[in-house]
């Protein structure tokens, strides 16, 4: 008798577990309650292998079934990202042993141009931060990077942070900048972008200004004789013709017409002010291939995520696809409400003066979203203790 007693207590415990588990929910994504944006259902988090302020490489993937602070910050940041840092030194301080065993934190330039290897080193030993700060010398690698987290990177918003230009109470001086563009398209159909700030440029600024200073901001070698007609491009990372079956043309953007055409004049004599891009395309390339200025995509109000076939316009807010078109951005207002197609599409975060942080679950997938630095520090720990 008592051991039929104990059977039923025993079965009665074990049905107690599965009715609780299943109100757990089984898989655990919705059963949280988080402080910040909770992603549902979660999304994977792209791997990435970036350089650390050591010089030692450094993968998301390293960090298997771990809880991983993923923050896009900035060292000539000077308002809001000292404040993201700060939080996570504390939140390391508070995790205590959790620290390193359970958690790791990651903290990735959106400025690699000027965070190189040993700017970040020297700002970590000057604030006292133990945690990875990742950069790279390779800009597409990078900026692949901030594409695959839904990173779209406010470059001007940099540009001003670092020149003094931008005020601290958030608001630029009000002068008028832009984006341009250089490209160069080599004999392979391989291509790169070097974009250029207007602020960078001399008043009535032309083709040849955006070229030198696109080609040296970038750290591109390459050599320009002047003629009595101008100067002409001869070589370009080392890539020169090697006979006269092809030469180095100069194309510029139409914003009329919304494509590239071989420019009618010298590089010297190109008003950037009405062809604000420019591409230095070997005559031998396939020239339906040059992509569109990064800064024209999406009709100026949005940026490309994925690749061939699978790329698509990540639009700004208060847009939407143009239909089934998916590399055109148009006004809600103009279709209406977002239709099924991007119903569950990722949002994008636009981070220069704000900034955004992720965290990331054991199973490496995007849980949580903290935009901007006007959060708190504790309510933030409480997720990731949700999640150890």
């Amino acid at each position: 008798m008592g051991h039929l007693v104990m059977r039923r207590v025993l079965i009665l415990t074990l049905c107690s577990a599965l009715i609780f588990a299943g109100c757990i929910g089984g898989d655990g994504h919705h059963d949280i309650d988080f402080n910040g944006k909770p992603y549902h259902p979660p999304v994977q988090a792209p791997d990435f292998t970036l350089t650390d302020h050591n010089g030692d490489d450094v993968s998301l993937s390293d960090f298997e079934g771990k809880v991983v602070v993923v923050a896009f910050t900035y060292t000539h940041c000077p308002d809001i990202c000292p404040v993201i840092e700060s939080n996570m030194k504390y939140m390391k301080e508070e995790l205590g042993d959790s620290y390193g065993e359970d958690v790791v934190y990651l903290s990735i330039t959106i400025d690699p141009l000027r965070d190189t290897q040993e700017v970040l080193a020297d700002y970590v030993n000057d604030n006292g931060y133990d945690w990875p700060h990742l950069t790279s010398t390779n800009l597409t690698m990078i900026q692949e990077v901030w594409s695959g987290w839904g990173i779209a990177v406010n470059t001007t918003m940099i540009d001003l942070h670092v020149s003094g230009g931008m005020h601290m109470d958030g608001h630029d001086t009000g002068d008028h900048s832009m984006m341009h563009s250089l490209v160069t398209m080599m004999p392979d159909n391989s291509t790169n972008e070097y974009e250029v700030n207007s602020t960078h440029l001399p008043e009535n600024a032309t083709g040849w200004n955006l070229t030198t200073k696109g080609f040296n901001m970038h750290g591109i070698t390459f050599t320009a004789p002047e003629s009595q007609h101008g100067h002409f491009m001869e070589n370009i990372s080392g890539v020169a013709p090697s006979n006269s079956s092809w030469w180095w043309s100069l194309y510029a953007w139409d914003t009329t017409n919304y494509t590239w055409v071989e420019s009618s004049v010298g590089v010297d004599s190109v008003d950037i002010e009405h062809h604000p891009h420019l591409a230095w395309v070997a005559s031998n390339s396939n020239i339906s291939n040059l992509p569109t200025p990064s800064s024209e995509q999406c009709n100026g109000h949005g940026w490309v995520m994925g690749q061939g076939a699978g790329a698509h316009c990540m639009c700004d807010e208060g847009y939407e696809w143009d239909g089934d078109n998916q590399m055109s951005c148009v006004s809600e207002n103009e279709h209406g409400e977002h239709g099924e197609h991007n119903e569950h599409a990722e949002e994008t975060y636009d981070v220069g003066h704000s900034t955004v942080t992720f965290i990331v679950d054991h199973d490496g997938q995007k849980r949580v979203v903290w935009v901007g630095s006007s959060w708190d520090s504790d309510e933030f720990l409480h997720d990731i203790r949700a999640l150890i």
